[in-house]
């Protein structure tokens, strides 16, 4: 009978170390699934995400298509100009559809006036070209210093619901606390994300901008030069 009882405490015993050995089985989360688990403030984020990638592309596209320059644009109108032919000069820069286009279109619009009527017509429409490449640009700004806020307002917004519970169920254990915390932190991470992605893009779309706006220039002191230029 002694050697039945030690036999199964023998037992007992194996099966208790081997349960306590067992490795935890952890389940695996779709990133759907934890993004689900950020809570409402999850939707302005998303929203926020996707204006970005929107604006950062249009404005991309928009930018390149506008600041392609034709390094023989200004030499082709000025020959044209020269030769007497201002119709085939305008249009030779309509067809072209850029942004230098226009600036030398409004210069050329203003031929036989004096020079600093052409000059403050092309500075006019520069500044038009160059805003109109800017426009919705200050949206992709302000994601990018709102997101990482609303993220961070999310995460409080958790914590505060986190020991409020504590407060009403005197439940302090660690799996209630931790589970709570990276399920709020996720609107952190997520808001962080979305606003590097957009001060990234921003501050790319701007370079382009001020690099092209450097070539504009010199285009325009060629063709200003140019037109100032006796005809033989």
């Amino acid at each position: 009978m002694g050697i039945l009882l030690q036999a199964g405490n023998t037992i007992l015993d194996s099966s208790q170390s081997i349960a306590a050995t067992t490795p935890t089985v952890i389940k695996d989360l779709s990133l759907l699934d934890l993004l689900m688990k950020g809570g409402f403030i999850m939707i302005p984020l998303v929203l926020f995400f996707i204006l970005t990638l929107f604006f950062i592309i249009e404005r991309y596209l928009f930018i390149r298509q506008r600041t392609t320059i034709n390094d023989h644009l200004v030499r082709d109108v000025l020959d044209k100009l020269y030769s007497g032919n201002l119709q085939s000069a305008d249009a030779h820069c309509i067809q072209d559809k850029s942004a230098l286009g226009n600036v030398l279109q409004a210069g050329i619009s203003q031929l036989g006036k004096p020079i600093d009527h052409i000059e403050k017509a092309i500075e006019i429409q520069s500044n038009i070209e160059l805003n109109e490449m800017e426009k919705r640009m200050s949206w992709i700004s302000m994601i990018s210093g709102v997101a990482p806020r609303l993220g961070f307002i999310g995460t409080i917004l958790g914590v505060i619901k986190i020991f409020y519970s504590i407060s009403q169920t005197a439940d302090i254990s660690i799996g209630t606390i931790s589970a709570g915390l990276y399920q709020k932190m996720i609107t952190s991470a997520t808001g962080l994300i979305v606003g590097v992605l957009a001060f990234m893009g921003y501050h790319l779309l701007l370079t382009l901008i001020d690099n092209y706006s450097m070539k504009l220039q010199k285009q325009i002191f060629e063709f200003v030069k140019g037109i100032q230029k006796p005809v033989k």
